[in-house]
């Protein structure tokens, strides 16, 4: 599975704010708020359910790659994972610690 995010909300409004003024199609603030926190809550909630998982930060012009794992590996691409991506960290740990 791919999961791809950004650390910043508002930098998803802003996104879909210039996607509207170059003639694409408009997504309330209010789906946007809301979908942001519940797409890594249901990431979160679901990671048992997940064989193969990459996590693609996209709060840069070109996404990029933060974190694999599978059902004993978790590898770390950077030297610094964004605090959203830590928290799927810490649940990756918590599950593999499990399947093992």
């Amino acid at each position: 599975m791919f999961y791809v995010g950004l650390g910043d909300v508002r930098l998803n409004i802003e996104r879909v704010t210039a996607r509207v003024r170059n003639g694409g199609h408009h997504i309330a603030t209010e789906d946007i708020l809301r979908r942001h926190q519940t797409s890594l809550t249901n990431l979160l909630e679901h990671l048992n359910l997940i064989d193969h998982l990459i996590v693609i930060d996209d709060s840069k012009s070109a996404g990029e790659i933060v974190l694999e794992a599978n059902q004993t590996t978790i590898k770390h691409h950077g030297t610094h994972l964004p605090n959203w991506v830590e928290m799927i960290d810490q649940q990756l740990v918590k599950r593999n610690k499990v399947w093992v």
